[in-house]
């Protein structure tokens, strides 16, 4: 039974985040630009230089507001995936743009010449390969060649200027596009482990270890199977990197050539001409034109890339974990190794399907206690909200088992549920790390109490303690179950947790530069608070809780947050903004609103949704509005609630918005103005008293990425 709930709650919480490939890009090449561009390690952001004949430019950000998980790049523009459910795509001088956002999950994409793809699951795990034709005119032939989406378990997903290919769970070559049956042909009925397209080539990987191109250029140095992996295909030449000492050598017009010397790289890419490598030794990129020369390549002026992407958990990584990968990924996830580094032949030499990791043994229950009444508690709330009967009766059933029933439900949920493993914390290690839980480091919160920690390894952590009552556990064991499956830049990272006798412990991401409100309302302005007195940083931080809450509601079973304000939205030391305090949140059904008793509402000090107070029933438009007060404290400068008033009612009945903005910051002109008269209006709509009549969350963050671009 309790395996069968613990399915059913999986379900129910599963992300909109995918996973993606282990074998997915990190690096791309825009051919038209001569522009590349490389997810940098610890801060999953894009960085960018561009070859110019003189050398290479200083790199410069992608849109600094995102975070990015995979990339690839095409004749005129890169795409990067971001979020799991998104990606945007730039041609390395325009503003970068959305093409795609959610509900489906993306797993890989690639770019062609007019063209992406991407492989696409929803909450089913059933997969398409779905086509756009970016910067294509639909009646044209080449577009019209490509069909819309095709169904099937597909990986190595690659396309070249006018088709696309990939390989089936047989390990067949797939083709589309104008020149994919030509491709496709070539490759026959040999079973692929991977393909690598450029131009109007492909070459790839057999499934016994050899090398097999197609398009000419096909004179491959020898070598014996499983010698040569990660091809790069240009225009009108092929390099690999040899598996066993990591050098490139490469083949085509010029011949064969060693372009860069003795150099070790972890992967390689082509676009047109150029090529370029991650090198082992420090990550960084380096770069080489066809000029049939074995010259040392040029370092390009990129900070360290990851070497591969970051996945949720180690059990996913068929070949072993990259070395230092955790502090690669910023802690959120670590990087599967490309090869098999053992020598053997147990582990492919491309995990060329992503394996789910396993469930862990659930930990025995013990004698009854006191403890039932929480459960039941904490059942039925997960039962009303959305997540169904069978999590309810787990609850009953764990309520019936004992006093160890909590560290069993957080581990066997962090389990099941997590797209990460919680670290377990012992009391005496945040004690320390606490200084003894030191009365001049802690803050009140709604429902607990947090103290700013150094733990050993030299983190700085939050450390919420919690009173095992049974109001304040329900909380607490809410907020634990939820981010321990969310994963989002712009949501607060839970590190682990506590148990101790009569308390519980949550210990958190440290978020340097405190709340939204504090920098907002705080008098004496504080002057740490001075980059929140331009409009720029005040916009950008908008749209990364406004995606943050768009993340939340493109669950399958949306999470509604219920206490979006300025108080529970945090700065980190990057002012990045992001959203904590999830203890009130619920799971909604996408298509029945959920009634809850109206004192759960309570938790709102200034004003409430009108909905939620007139109809008794939280829906995603719940934060709708609540963001849409946040919006309006951020452009005003005022109080949520002022000598007994709500804000929005009070700004909305104004006429003249703009007259409302903030008089303590620089009267906005030109761009800066357009940007804040579509920001005021967009708040305006969010506080619309019919739930129905508010934008949704992704109409919301598209709206504020073009208020952003406005600011650049």
């Amino acid at each position: 039974m309790l395996l069968l709930s613990l399915f059913f709650l999986s379900f129910f919480l599963r992300p909109s985040q995918s996973i993606l490939e282990p074998t997915s890009a990190t690096l791309a090449i825009n051919q038209a630009t001569r522009t590349i561009c490389g997810i940098t390690a610890g801060s999953h952001k894009i960085q960018c230089t561009t070859l110019h004949p003189a050398g290479f430019n200083e790199s410069y950000p992608v849109d600094p507001t995102l975070f990015f998980e995979g990339i690839s790049g095409g004749m005129n523009f890169i795409c990067g995936l971001s979020g799991g459910a998104s990606f945007f795509c730039w041609n390395g001088v325009n503003t970068v743009k959305r093409i795609y956002s959610g509900p489906m999950v993306l797993t890989e994409i690639s770019v062609g010449a007019r063209h992406v793809a991407a492989i696409v699951g929803n909450q089913t795990n059933i997969q398409t390969i779905r086509w756009w034709r970016h910067g294509c005119q639909s009646a044209s032939r080449p577009c019209r060649q490509f069909p819309k989406s095709i169904a099937g378990e597909f990986h190595s997903l690659t396309s070249g200027d006018v088709f696309t290919c990939a390989i089936s769970e047989t390990h067949k070559v797939h083709c589309w596009g104008p020149h994919g049956r030509s491709i496709m042909l070539r490759f026959g009925g040999v079973k692929m482990r991977s393909v690598t397209a450029g131009g109007s080539r492909m070459c790839g990987l057999s499934l016994a270890g050899y090398v097999i191109c197609s398009g000419g250029q096909l004179n491959v140095p020898s070598g014996e199977a499983f010698e040569f992996t990660s091809l790069a295909v240009g225009s009108s030449h092929t390099c690999t990197i040899r598996r066993h000492i990591g050098t490139v050598v490469c083949w085509g017009l010029y011949g064969s050539y060693s372009p860069a010397g003795a150099t070790s790289f972890e992967f390689i890419i082509a676009g047109g001409d150029l090529t370029c490598g991650l090198t082992t030794a420090s990550l960084t990129v380096a770069c080489w034109g066809l000029n049939g020369t074995s010259l040392p390549a040029l370092t390009i002026s990129l900070p360290k890339v990851l070497p591969g992407v970051c996945v949720p958990d180690k059990r996913i990584c068929s070949c072993g974990i990259y070395p230092d990968s955790e502090t690669l990924c910023g802690g959120s996830g670590v990087i599967c190794q490309r090869l098999d580094t053992s020598g053997t032949e147990t582990c492919p030499l491309f995990a060329f399907k992503v394996k789910r990791p396993p469930a862990p043994p659930l930990t025995t229950l013990q004698k009854p206690s006191k403890w039932w009444f929480l459960y039941a508690v904490v059942g039925a709330v997960f039962a009303a909200a959305g997540v169904g009967f069978p999590l309810y009766f787990m609850c009953l059933r764990l309520a019936r088992r004992g006093e160890k029933v909590m560290n069993s439900m957080l581990e066997t949920a962090g389990g099941l549920l997590g797209i990460r493993h919680l670290e377990v914390f012992r009391f005496n290690d945040l004690k320390t790390a606490t200084e003894n839980f030191c009365t001049t480091c802690q803050q009140i919160a709604h429902y607990c109490v947090v103290y700013r920690g150094h733990l050993s390894d030299g983190r700085q952590v939050a450390v919420k303690r919690f009173q095992t009552q049974p109001d304040t556990l329900i909380l607490y064991i809410k907020e634990v179950l939820i981010l321990s499956v969310v994963r989002h830049p712009n949501l607060v990272k839970l590190i682990g947790y506590c148990k101790r006798k009569e308390e519980v412990f949550g210990v958190f991401e440290w978020m340097e530069n405190e709340t939204l409100h504090a920098h907002l309302h705080r008098e004496p302005m504080n002057p740490q608070s001075v980059p929140f007195f331009t409009w720029k940083t005040r916009v950008r931080a908008l749209l990364d809780v406004a995606r943050g809450i768009e993340y939340l509601h493109g669950f399958p079973s949306p999470i509604i947050h219920r206490n979006i304000s300025t108080s529970t939205i945090l700065i980190d030391q990057s002012w990045v903004a992001k959203i904590s305090e999830f203890g009130h949140a619920l799971f909604a059904s996408r298509s029945d609103k959920i009634n809850e008793e109206i004192d759960v509402l309570k938790l709102a000090v200034g004003c409430v949704n009108p909905l939620a107070t007139q109809e008794q029933c939280v829906t995603p438009k719940t934060d709708v509005y609540a963001f849409g007060v946040v919006m309006l404290e951020v452009l005003t400068g005022r109080e949520e609630l002022e000598n007994g008033f709500c804000l929005a009612d009070l700004i909305v009945t104004r006429g003249n918005l703009l007259d409302s903005l903030d008089e303590r910051i620089a009267e906005p002109m030109g761009h800066e103005l357009k940007a804040l008269q579509r920001i005021m209006q967009l708040a305006q709509e969010c506080v619309r008293r019919v739930a129905l009549l508010r934008p949704t969350m992704n109409c919301i963050v598209s709206e504020l990425e073009r208020a952003v671009a406005l600011f650049d």
